[in-house]
């Protein structure tokens, strides 16, 4: 620790300006990042996507591409905070909230790995050179697996060290993404301006839709209007983008661009990129949508047959109430209506619908909530492998589909599962075996599927980070299936 801050002497930083490009994935673009005190904003443009973070003090703001945007509190929020803690160098007066966890190889040099965690945030590890006590590389949880950024091209400015390369990848190096630094400045005033609010993008619409809620293939979906035709969109709580079928944009004239990571049933390439001028459901409007692009016919596995996949973008841009019993969906503009039931808390940080359930009456455990899961519940094997015996181990066989392909799974049974308020018993679960790809999560223990959200009206704020749970005349707890 002393090495590092002889070498960096980041604490000694009050205001910081670095502007640059960035490239990978086949698109390439810029960024600029502006930090004043506890102060900070940064700025990523690659391709068509513009992504916004904001932090004031404690508080961490992020705008997506679609502009919708969200204030950090859970799992991103804990990582920031120890982000600052190193960015800032003040983790190195504070030796309680490190730990050295051995050696690791960054090329030719054997580096320390020095663990670091804030009080209340998520660890992380710094890769340091004993010969410069110069940081090669930061690693964190992403998903599935560590994340990496390396660091090099370290130059002098106002002597203080400034690595001018920075490499984030997650092992695979195709989808590797560089920022490349070409100017900064130090000790210079900052327009207040910089940290101005950020403006949120809602649906625009003056009413409440109530539309159809079309079930196919064991799934739901709406009907969904682009470039003067109708096609089939999923809604998909577990999905972080809007997910459009290559014919889709053929159909809207438009190309994709990059070639991006997909995590789905296994980690695959070839997602495009492309600005959609407009999507609308019964005439609810979305301009100017940053959309994924695939060839989906060939990509999700199980037969299905869907033009697109409505994910956070439409669900943080709208109140969407979903009506199981009556086939009905009923959605409209934040605050347009009075979600019915018991308010379950939403961690959206990562642009999923995330909630910490109960298992066996004494574990907590973190779920996402995937209306785009047909079953009742997955659990990963990473959560499993961590709390041996929630379930009991099962010879029966089954398969999980998604996007990429197909996991092996297991089916077993979980006897109590706590919603809130709510018990539900002897729930269907499938346990997934993969070691790679999002359902190999390891912030999550899985997925809490339709086969549970039936039993429910259910009602997504996402942007003010709830869930509302009220029991349809069909729900069942499940006390019936144990005997």
């Amino acid at each position: 620790m002393a090495a590092y801050d002889r070498a960096t002497h980041a604490d000694d930083i009050a205001s910081f300006v670095a502007e640059g490009t960035l490239s990978g994935e086949g698109l390439t673009g810029s960024y600029r990042v502006v930090r004043d005190g506890v102060n900070q904003r940064e700025d990523d443009i690659l391709g068509p996507r513009h992504e916004t973070t904001l932090q004031l003090g404690d508080r961490v703001f992020v705008r997506n591409a679609n502009g919708n945007v969200r204030e950090l509190r859970g799992y991103l929020r804990r990582r920031v905070m120890t982000e600052d803690l190193l960015d800032s160098g003040e983790f190195v007066k504070h030796p309680e909230l490190s730990r050295f966890i051995g050696w690791g190889d960054v090329g030719s040099i054997k580096a320390w790995r020095l663990e670091v965690n804030a009080q209340g945030g998520e660890p992380e590890t710094l890769w340091i050179d004993p010969s410069t006590g110069l940081p090669l590389r930061l690693e964190y949880l992403d998903g599935d697996g560590p994340s990496y950024v390396d660091y090099s091209d370290w130059r002098d400015v106002k002597g203080r060290k400034i690595a001018f390369r920075n490499v984030v990848t997650d092992g695979d190096h195709r989808f590797d993404t560089v920022q490349q630094t070409t100017s900064v400045a130090i000790g210079e005033p900052i327009d207040p301006a910089a940290f101005a609010p950020l403006d949120a993008r809602a649906l625009d619409t003056d009413r409440v839709h109530t539309v159809p809620l079309i079930e196919r293939y064991g799934h739901i979906g709406v009907t969904v209007h682009i470039a003067d035709k109708d096609w089939f969109f999923i809604l998909d709580t577990g999905a972080q983008s809007i997910l459009v079928d290559a014919s889709v944009l053929r159909a809207a004239g438009l190309t994709g661009q990059g070639a991006m990571e997909v995590r789905g049933a296994g980690r695959s390439g070839g997602l495009e990129v492309a600005t959609l001028p407009r999507l609308d459901v019964d005439g609810a409007k979305m301009d100017d949508v940053i959309v994924s692009s695939l060839d989906l016919s060939r990509d999700l596995a199980g037969g299905m047959k869907i033009d697109g996949i409505l994910g956070y973008p439409f669900f943080a841009s709208a109140l969407v109430e979903l009506d199981f019993q009556n086939h009905v969906l009923r959605f409209g503009p934040p605050g347009s209506f009075v979600p019915k039931g018991t308010r379950i808390a939403l961690d959206v940080d990562r642009e999923l619908a995330e909630a910490t359930f109960q298992l066996n009456n004494r574990l907590d455990a973190p779920f996402i909530i995937d209306t785009g899961n047909s079953s009742e519940m997955l659990l990963y094997r990473p959560f499993l492998d961590a709390h041996p015996g929630v379930v009991p181990f099962s010879a029966t066989a089954s398969w999980n589909y998604g996007i990429g392909g197909t996991n092996a799974t297991y089916r077993s049974s979980l006897d109590d599962l706590r919603l809130g308020t709510f018990h539900l018993y002897h729930r269907t679960v499938d346990v997934v075996l993969a070691n790679s790809g999002a359902f190999a999560d390891r912030v999550d223990a899985g997925n809490v599927g339709l086969g549970v959200l039936r039993n429910f009206e259910v009602t997504f704020d996402i942007g003010n980070g709830a869930m509302y749970l009220a029991p349809n005349p069909a729900f069942d707890d499940g006390r019936s299936r144990g005997h």
